[in-house]
Formats: structure tokens, C-alpha cells, sequence
């Protein structure tokens, strides 16, 4: 396997596990043991070997997932990955393109496959033409109009694309920058030097789960793409049959325990381990035979796992022998050598639109994945119309009396409370399904955006369309109620401001969780507590002095004295008796007599004094008497500003 100027090589990896912590006192596991190898562009290289010998953890250190800086359970890294000889991932290479493709590609669901590529090729400084020569070449113009499908949407699986045509939507999406990346420094030199690097394409497992004629179409695909793109082209196969086995230019076979058992042309390999004295039989699936040879089978009794251990011990070491393993394990030169692995620093190095053209392109995506969720807004339309009847029902024209002080207060309360759950719900729901997506995007090394553009794009677009059912909700519940109707539009601003907060607050949760399953656990928590917090009016519950500069951050404290002083601001009561002379003689005159005074009497006291204006009440809850809803609407914007802001921050360090 000879070595040609934009080869992807590594020389000595290792990386272990399981000292940190907790777990100091336990014995650390190798995952990767000295691997050195090298992969050649234009020629596809296939990474074999059984479950545990550490495939996919290999690919994921050349994508550079996998750094020294990223310690997780007191992972060990050492080693180098280079580039043409010179560190891959230390300061990045802006000239060479790394295309991962993940084993599960997740993309935006209610956009085409035509769509999505037009997309990533806008963010690569593509056309068109581009688009439509990678569908033609990956044999996706059957599909190209259809939706993707997944889950990234309202929490409906959209039906979409197949696995195999995902599969190559996949490949499509990020080998379109190959062409783009070769741009060269302006020089001669640069230029004939970009002209011959086609970029990098690591892909995991891509043909797991998908039936043999899939399998084999996935796998021409990337052969194809290495010739046709000049590209260095690594992936890992699960059980491939020996039809795949045949268009492997290059193999890599992995033994148990991380090891390198054999790494070079593929029509080599079978030569080589006969020669060790292992002789594949006729007929039989070659990956499969070598697989088997270098598996360890801890089941079969400590004898035959003793034999198994001393098998693949020979064979590691008969390859570690060879000239080529000699070679691809030499040192690398002094500047080099213990650098590549370091993280890229040099931020500036990667090809990216400016920030107001991705803001501009993402706008376009979420407007489109917004407007195609029209049955999700219909049920969320349906369902807030329908809440309003309830609350209507159970509080039907509360009117002016005693009782009605409560009552609005309670039906106001509520009212809030649903608002914020409604929108949180859908927050935390929807925003980590996108999180992989968006993860894999922002990753490329070329063509891909920044969180902020991503995540304003994503408040411009859908923070309308959220405030819309807190509006249409109030609407109907206020005539039903008999809510004051100088106050409705100050009521309907705080309402949809409240869910704008809700909506906030579940993207920071969502984008502070691992999965939306935990987001979906927090929200909920963080929601009661600020329930617990929120009414600082002392009208149905009182929260402590210690905690009443915490009570500030709670959404329900600014929606219900934001509504409270919407209500009752201006508001007139009417007590409904007459106790002056002239009312007990009308209720003498109806028939009522002494009697009737005194039951009417015994009722006002019972119910209570009816105040005789809203500003009564508002003083007496603690609340301003004038301008109170628009203070409200200040603080909950504030609030909605801290839990944007917290999102924000959580993308730019996460990368989502």
C-alpha cells in the first residue's frame, strides 16, 4: 500500500478508558491499542473486524469526535493523525473537506430531498447545477420531490424516503462540498494542490439495516464517489457479504482488543493470511472467514478462548513484522509528531456564508418546516379553542358580585398555567429531535452555520406562529367569563408574551438536556416550580420573603399580575344588595319583609365586602394601580430575553 501526497494516515493510537472519577480504582480498558494505517484517495477503504475491536471509535478519532481535550470517563488519547503528512485536525485545513456520515442520518422532515440539498449546496457556495448533478449521480431523481420523513417536526413521524435513499441523501449532503472545498490559496502552487485533494468521507456502518441490494448500491456509491472525487473514502462494515467484499479497493481488519491484524489492498488479504497458515475455504464468504479469525469467543470456555487469544496474537504480531506496518508506524517529522491530535483552534479556518446570508437561508428552511406542520397547528388551534369553552363553561359570566373577585382571579391563574404548559410541552418536545440534525450540520467543516443564525432563524419563524393559540385562546374564554373588556388587549399580550417565555424556556432545557426523554422530565419540574413561585399577590397561596427574589424568575409571577392588572384596571363592581332604606323597602315591597332584609344581610356577609373598583383590589393584592400590565410585559420579556440568551450560549459552547 503505497503512500501518495493527500493520504489520510495515523500512526499510534491508543486510547483507553475508565480511570476517572468513581472508577479510579478500577483497571482502565484499551480501546485502541498502537493502531497506525493508512487510507489513499481515489481508493475506498473498508474497515472490518468483530464487535468491540474498536471500528467505529477509530473512525471517530480521524473525524477528530475523539480529542485529548474531550475526557469523558478519563479517556486517553495519544497518537497523530495527518493529512499529507502534516496534522489533520491541529489548526484545520480549510482546503481539505471531512464528510462524516453518520449511521443513522437524521435530517429536517418536512423538507425534499431536492430541498435539503439545496440547502447544504447554498451553504457550500454552490448552485443549482450542483444539486442536480449529485442527485443524478447518487440515483436519487426518482425521490427528489419527496420528503425526507423522521420525526424533526411536530412529534408526528412524517412518512419520507426510504433507508437506502436516506442512505445516499446522506452521502449526497456531505460530499457535496468535495468539489467546492478545492479552492486553493491564489497561488499556482495552492490551486494544482486543491485541484488534488477530493476531501475526506468517513462513514460508519452505512450499510447496517438495510436489505443486500441497498447494501450493494450504498457501497458503489461511495466507491464511485472516491474515483470520481479523487476523495479518501473510510467506512466501516457490519457482516458485509462477499459481494461488498469485492468492491473494496483497500482493507483494514481490526482484531479483538483494538489491534491491527492486516491493512492493505483487499485482493491481497486473503494471500496474506494464508500464508500465516490460514487458508479461507472455497465458497465461503471471505469478511466473514476473516472476521471469524480474529474474534475472540469469550463464551466457548476458558480453552478455546485461551486458543482463540493465542490465534490472534499471532497473527497481530505476523502483521506487525511486515514492512508496511513498519512504515505506516514511523515516526512522523519532529513538527508534527504528538500535534495532530489537538483540537482545531483556528475557528476562522472553516468555509462558511456569512452570518446574514446563513440567517436568511435557515429563515427559509423553518418557515418551510413551520408551514408544512399545519395539521400540528390545527390540533393546537382546535386544542386552545377548546380549553377556552372549558374555562368558559365552568366560569360562565362570573359577573360583578362578591364572588367575582375570586373568580377571575382563579379563571386568570389558570389561564396562565395552561398557556405556559401548552407552549413549554411543545418546546421540549421538538427542539432536541433537531439537536442531532442541526449538530451534524454546524460540525462540517465547510458549509455549515453558526448557532446564532440557526437559533434566531428559529425564534423569527415559530415564536409568532406559538403566540397565535394564547390569542385565539383568550378571545374565546373572555366573553364566556365576562372578563373586562378594556383590559382584552392587554390580557391577549400577556398571554401570547407568556408563551413566547414558555417557548424560551423549553428551548433551554431542551438544549441544557441530552435527550428530549430528560427534557421532557425537567420542563415539567421547572414549570410547577414556578407555579409554587408565582403568585406573590398572596391571592391563593403566599411565597416566603427568602424566596421572593427568586419568585423573579418564575413565568407565572409576571403573566398573573401582568392579567391581574389587565382585569381590574378600570374595572367597576356592583354589590348586588341594597342595604340603604330605600332598598329594604323594595325588598319589604316584593314580599320579603324583615325576613327578607335579614337574609340578604346574613348573604353579604358570607360573601363578603364587594370592593368598589379594580384599583381596590389591585391595592390591596400589592399590585400598581395604573400601568401594571405593561410593567408585566417588561419582566416577562426580560425573561424571555435570560432564557434565550442561556439557549444561545449552550449552542455556541455544545454545538448544539
Amino acid at each position: 500500500m503505497s503512500s501518495s501526497e493527500h493520504a489520510l494516515g495515523w500512526r499510534e493510537l491508543r486510547y483507553t478508558i475508565g480511570k476517572s472519577g468513581w472508577r479510579k480504582k478500577g483497571a482502565a480498558r484499551t480501546i485502541l491499542q498502537g493502531m497506525s494505517g493508512r487510507a489513499e484517495p481515489g481508493r475506498l477503504l473498508g474497515i472490518l473486524g468483530p464487535s468491540g475491536s474498536g471500528k467505529t471509535t477509530l473512525l471517530n478519532i480521524l473525524a477528530g469526535r475523539v480529542t485529548p481535550c474531550k475526557k469523558k470517563r478519563g479517556a486517553a488519547l495519544s497518537g497523530d493523525v495527518t493529512y499529507s503528512g502534516a496534522p489533520f485536525h491541529a489548526g484545520g485545513r480549510p482546503d481539505v473537506s471531512l464528510a462524516y456520515i453518520e449511521q443513522d442520518p437524521r435530517f429536517f422532515s418536512n423538507l425534499t430531498v431536492r430541498e435539503t440539498l439545496n440547502l447544504d449546496a447554498a451553504l457550500n457556495g454552490g448552485s443549482g447545477g450542483d444539486v442536480e448533478a449529485v442527485i443524478a449521480r447518487l440515483g436519487l431523481a426518482q425521490c427528489a420531490d419527496t420528503f425526507v420523513g423522521g420525526d424533526t417536526g411536530g412529534g408526528k413521524v412524517v412518512a419520507g424516503i426510504s433507508g437506502g435513499e436516506r442512505r445516499r441523501l446522506a452521502i449526497a449532503a456531505e460530499t457535496l462540498c468535495l468539489r467546492h472545498a478545492r479552492c486553493g490559496d491564489g497561488t499556482a502552487a495552492g490551486e494544482a494542490a486543491a485541484r488534488g485533494s477530493g476531501g475526506i468521507i468517513l462513514a460508519d456502518e452505512p450499510t447496517t439495516g438495510l436489505d443486500s441490494h441497498q447494501a450493494d448500491k450504498i457501497v458503489d456509491v461511495l466507491g464511485k464517489t472516491a474515483r470520481e472525487e479523487s476523495a479518501v473514502v473510510v467506512c466501516v462494515l457490519h457482516q458485509p457479504r462477499s459481494a461488498i467484499f469485492e468492491k473494496l479497493d483497500d482493507l483494514m481488519l481490526l482484531a479483538s482488543g483494538g489491534r491491527v491484524a492486516y491493512i492493505g489492498p483487499a485482493s491481497q488479504a486473503l494471500a496474506h493470511f494464508s500464508a500465516l497458515g490460514h487458508t479461507c475455504p472455497q465458497y465461503y464468504n471471505p469478511a466473514e472467514f476473516l472476521i471469524d479469525l480474529v474474534a475472540v469467543d469469550a463464551d466457548g470456555g476458558p480453552e478455546a478462548e485461551h486458543e482463540d487469544n493465542r490465534r490472534v496474537d499471532e497473527i497481530v504480531r505476523a502483521w506487525a513484522e511486515t514492512s508496511a506496518a513498519i512504515e505506516m508506524a514511523a515516526e512522523p517529522p519532529a513538527a508534527t509528531a504528538g500535534t495532530a491530535l489537538q483540537p482545531q483552534t483556528n475557528r476562522k479556518a472553516r468555509f462558511q456564508q456569512g452570518a446574514t446570508r446563513q440567517f436568511k437561508l435557515l429563515v427559509g428552511r423553518a418557515w418551510k418546516q413551520t408551514r408544512r406542520e399545519m395539521w400540528v397547528n390545527t390540533v393546537r388551534l382546535a386544542a386552545s379553542a377548546g380549553l377556552a369553552l372549558a374555562f368558559g363553561g365552568c366560569n360562565y359570566q362570573v359577573g360583578f358580585g362578591p364572588k367575582s373577585v375570586k373568580k377571575r382571579g382563579a379563571v386568570l391563574f389558570q389561564a396562565c398555567i395552561n398557556t405556559s404548559f401548552l407552549a413549554l410541552c411543545r418546546s421540549v418536545n421538538g427542539f432536541p429531535r433537531e439537536r442531532a440534525t442541526v449538530a451534524r450540520e454546524m460540525s462540517r467543516k465547510r458549509g455549515g452555520y453558526r448557532p446564532g443564525p440557526y437559533f434566531f432563524s428559529k425564534l423569527l419563524v415559530e415564536t409568532p406562529v406559538d403566540m397565535v393559540f394564547p390569542v385565539v385562546f383568550g378571545l374565546v374564554m373572555g366573553p364566556m367569563v365576562g372578563l373586562s373588556k378594556k383590559g382584552t388587549g392587554w390580557l391577549l399580550t400577556t398571554l401570547a408574551l407568556q408563551t413566547a417565555s414558555a417557548s424560551c424556556l423549553g428551548l433551554s432545557v431542551g438544549a441544557l438536556s441530552p435527550s428530549a426523554d430528560i427534557a421532557l422530565a425537567v420542563g415539567p419540574c421547572l414549570m410547577v416550580l414556578s407555579i409554587m413561585l408565582g403568585d406573590t399577590t398572596g391571592a391563593f397561596g403566599e411565597v416566603p420573603d427568602s424566596l421572593r427574589g427568586v419568585s423573579n424568575a418564575s413565568l407565572i409571577k409576571w403573566a398573573f399580575q401582568g392579567v391581574l392588572c389587565s382585569e381590574f384596571e378600570g374595572l367597576n363592581f356592583d354589590s348586588g344588595f341594597d342595604f340603604s332604606a330605600q332598598g329594604n323597602k323594595a325588598i319589604k315591597g316584593a314580599g320579603g319583609g324583615a325576613k327578607g332584609i335579614a337574609a340578604a344581610a346574613a348573604k353579604r356577609a358570607m360573601e363578603g365586602v364587594t370592593p368598589r373598583t379594580g384599583e381596590e383590589v389591585l391595592e390591596a393584592m400589592g399590585l400598581p394601580v395604573v400601568g401594571g400590565a405593561k410593567s408585566a410585559a417588561k419582566a416577562q420579556v426580560n425573561v424571555a430575553l435570560a432564557n434565550a440568551l442561556l439557549t444561545y450560549v449552550v449552542l455556541r459552547l455544545k454545538g448544539a
